[in-house]
Order: C-alpha cells, then sequence, then structure tokens
C-alpha cells in the first residue's frame, strides 16, 4: 500500500510525514463528543447513569433525540474549522467503549457509533486536522474514576482477560476501519490506567500492539504511563518501533486556589518549578529518545479573579514544552466555562435550565476535582475522618488518604448518583421543538471563547 502524503511516523524522537518533514502535534482534546464527563456538561455522577436517568423521563425516543441533537451541536465542521484557525493541527478525541459496543452484545459492533466518528473524521480530512483516537472509557474501568464512566472507585479492567479481550479486540476493528486514513495521526491505547500490577499495564500494552500491527503496520501508538499517565518506572520499552510516550500533568497552580507565580501545598511554584515538574513526566521519553506527548494538561477557570493567573500558567506550561519541542493538547475544547476554551453563554437555555442541580453540586462540591472552593461539608468530611482516626490509633492501614477518600465516594459518589434523577427532571416537560433548541446552547456560533486562551495559543503556533 502507498501511505498517503500526510500519514504519520516516528522517526528518532521526532514524528514526520511521508516525506520527512517534522509535524508538531498541537491543539485540543476533544470530550464531551463521544465520550462525556459530569463538570464538562454540568450533570452529576457517570455518563451512563445520567443516561438511564434521562431515558427513564423522556422514554427511548425522546432521550435518543435528547443526545443526538446533542451531539450534533456539541461539534461541527465549524469547530474544526475554528481549531485550525487557531494554528492548531490536531484533536485528541476521547471515546467511550459503549458508543460502539454493548456490554449484552460483546464484541459486536455499533454502526451508528462509527457513523459519528468517521463524520468528524472526515471533516478533519477535509480541512487537514490530525486526529488522534483515544480510548477514554475501557470495558471493566482502567481506573476509578468518573472519568472512565465509572460508578464505583475500583478498576475492573486489570487481571480480568473477558474485559481485556474485549478491549483488544475494539482497537481490532478500529485499525480495520482506519488502517488507510492518513489524517488519523495514531491510536491512544488507553487514557490514565491506574492498575497496582505495572505487569498487568505491561501485558495488555503487548498484547494489544500485537494485535494492532497485525491489521495496521503504520499508525503511531501512543503509550501513557501508570497512575494516570503520571509514572513510567517498570514500563517495559519497547513496545514498538513506532510509538509515542504520553503524560499528562495538572499542575497546582493551574487547579488550586492561589496567585500564580506563589506557593502552593508548601511549594514556591514559578516558571522554572513547572519546568522541573514537566521535566520529570517526559524523562522517560527522552531517556529512550522517544517523542514526548502531553496528552493532557490545563487550568480550571471557575473563579473569575484567577483567570489572569491560570493564563500565566498556561503561558509558561505552553513555553516549556515548546522549548523542548514536544507535542501538546490541551484539556479540554469545549465545555460549560470550567476548563474549555469555548462554552455556551451563561444566559443558555442549556445553562438556564442545569442551574438549580448544578447549584447544589457546586455546595457539596460533587465534582471535587474541580470545585477547590472549600465548603461545609468539607468540615463534616473531616469531622468523621478524625474521628475514625481517633479510634483506629495506631492499628495499621492506609488512614493518610481517608479525607479525600470519604468525599470522593459520598460526594462524588452515592450523593451524585442520587441526583442523577433531579438533573433528568429538569427536562420532564421539554418538547421535540424544545429539545432541539436547547441543545443549540453548544453550537459554536452561540458559545464564548477564552479570550486569552486563544490569543495564547495562536502566538503560540505562530511562533514556532
Amino acid at each position: 500500500m502507498t501511505l498517503g502524503s500526510e500519514f504519520l511516523k516516528v522517526k528518532g524522537n521526532k514524528i514526520v510525514n511521508q516525506s520527512g518533514d517534522e509535524v508538531r502535534l498541537r491543539g485540543f482534546c476533544l470530550g464531551g463528543y463521544m465520550h462525556m464527563e459530569n463538570f464538562m456538561l454540568g450533570y452529576p455522577g457517570h455518563e451512563t447513569g445520567m443516561r438511564e436517568a434521562v431515558t427513564t423521563v423522556l422514554g427511548t425516543d425522546g432521550a435518543k433525540r435528547f443526545f443526538d441533537k446533542y451531539r450534533q451541536n456539541f461539534f461541527t465542521e465549524d469547530d474544526v474549522k475554528f481549531i485550525r484557525s487557531l494554528g492548531c493541527n490536531t484533536i485528541r478525541v476521547a471515546l467511550n467503549y459503549r458508543e460502539f459496543e454493548s456490554d449484552d452484545r460483546p464484541f459486536e459492533y455499533k454502526q451508528e457509533g462509527f457513523d459519528d466518528l468517521n463524520k468528524l473524521v472526515g471533516w478533519a480530512r477535509k480541512h487537514k486536522l490530525y486526529v488522534i483516537l483515544d480510548l477514554h472509557a475501557v470495558q471493566g474501568w482502567q481506573n476509578g474514576g468518573w472519568h472512565s464512566d465509572n460508578f464505583s472507585s475500583a478498576a475492573c479492567f486489570w487481571g480480568q482477560k473477558v474485559f481485556e479481550d474485549r478491549a483488544v479486540a475494539l482497537w481490532e476493528e478500529f485499525a480495520r476501519r482506519y488502517r488507510d486514513e492518513e489524517f488519523i495521526a495514531g491510536y491512544n491505547l488507553v487514557n490514565e490506567p491506574n492498575t497496582e500490577k505495572i505487569e498487568w499495564l505491561n501485558h495488555y500494552y503487548h498484547r494489544v500492539t500485537r494485535a494492532i500491527r497485525a491489521i495496521d503496520p503504520d499508525h503511531i501508538l501512543f503509550f501513557e504511563g501508570n497512575r494516570d499517565s503520571q509514572q513510567f518506572d517498570g514500563l517495559d520499552h519497547p513496545f514498538d518501533d513506532n510509538a509515542v510516550y504520553s503524560s499528562h500533568l495538572y499542575v497546582p497552580p493551574g487547579i488550586e486556589i492561589g496567585e500564580y507565580p506563589g506557593k502552593y501545598n508548601g511549594i514556591f511554584y514559578d516558571r522554572n518549578q513547572l519546568k522541573k515538574e514537566y521535566e520529570g513526566r517526559r524523562e522517560f521519553s527522552h531517556r529512550h529518545s522517544v517523542p514526548h506527548w502531553l496528552g493532557e494538561f490545563g487550568s480550571i477557570y471557575s473563579d473569575a479573579s484567577l483567570t489572569n493567573s491560570r493564563l500565566r500558567v498556561m503561558t509558561d506550561m505552553l513555553s516549556i514544552i515548546e522549548e523542548f519541542g514536544d507535542h501538546w493538547t490541551i484539556w479540554n475544547y469545549k465545555d460549560i466555562g470550567l476548563m474549555g476554551a469555548v462554552s455556551p453563554k451563561i444566559d443558555s437555555e442549556w445553562m438556564q435550565i442545569t442551574a438549580p442541580v448544578r447549584k447544589v453540586k457546586t455546595a457539596l462540591r460533587c465534582d471535587h476535582w474541580i470545585e477547590r472552593h472549600p465548603e461545609k461539608i468539607d468540615g463534616f468530611i473531616q469531622k468523621l475522618s478524625d474521628h475514625v482516626h481517633s479510634v483506629v490509633g495506631e492499628i495499621p492501614g492506609d488512614w493518610d488518604e481517608l479525607a479525600d477518600q470519604i468525599h470522593w465516594r459520598l460526594c462524588d459518589g452515592l450523593v451524585s448518583q442520587n441526583l442523577q434523577p433531579a438533573f433528568a427532571e429538569q427536562f420532564r416537560d421539554v418538547t421535540d421543538t424544545d429539545i432541539d433548541r436547547i441543545m443549540k446552547s453548544f453550537s459554536l456560533d452561540n458559545c464564548d471563547t477564552r479570550k486569552g486562551l486563544l490569543d495564547l495559543i495562536k502566538t503560540t503556533t505562530s511562533s514556532h
């Protein structure tokens, strides 16, 4: 097969096209299109639970229209053109396996999921935007977080052959369908793996690499580190000659409360400290002379008083990545104004309708990774944690992060799940016409943009 001229491959520690010209991947993550997250859209809990709650209220047909119209507005060809106008050349598309396979019909693939992905890839091809397929939610859950569409804290994927078989087979299906597509940069084999045994991650990486290469010998494979793409110790090398290592880095001054430069958790953060932490993330790639891609980084903008501080963080982060000649995708392109570069207007119908449940979520810190300002609930949880500590005394156990674990299981877990019916009830009386209109809240021409961040991105992409 003759590869298209834009087909990418790894050459040494660089990514090049078929002419041998270096290509630097710069752009956004696209969560929310084929994988939804609670804080990004304002719903509580995990995606599947929210979908089930909406189906209970609207019925099967109503729910289908609800989610179809959402997707049709959330990301369109206009968004692709807008991303390209910023000088970006890449989107990392987060995928939930449930878009392509049902748990009650494993190894049977949903054409409608591939139809939506094909539509996106077609727009990307037309406008010369590279797509990285990111398996963000894997069968059995690769981590304990909401972002793997997980209602529990268990990561059941690891060491379970039935789940691994399905994940590998799904990648084989992607490889069969997209092996000739030059504007797919490659395959991000699992998002933010978190396993107690590194040999399980190594086993999966070796197995899925062999399976893909039997079908698709050409696309780049992107390998993330363990512990949410932060730790690379113990990873085998090499898994493949056409490979890139990817880390994620959310630095404290981008997500915690406080001005940058300044102290966070007892450490003074300035550009030198950010560079030190980034060098730690890319060390494994550097050691093995393999390209490094910072697959996720970004800031939280929920506190308007910290906007300029956050932009200073992003300015330094981008300059550091560019200094090393690495690749990057910012999390996330579009959400309801917390991390995204694009967001529905605050007076849009979506934001107005969902405001009551979102207010409760904030007060109870149900998305406590995002909601950094302390609330009353934190005091109650700390008292409970202190009481447990006083009772267990010197009894051995993993007690150091008990308060955080209680918060995770209570607020992000139980309370969020109990709020899902209330979220769905907000839409009980909507008609088909209402749904069509409400979902236009996410259409690019109805959205606000984060000008400071976009100006920074344009400056970065135009000067390197």
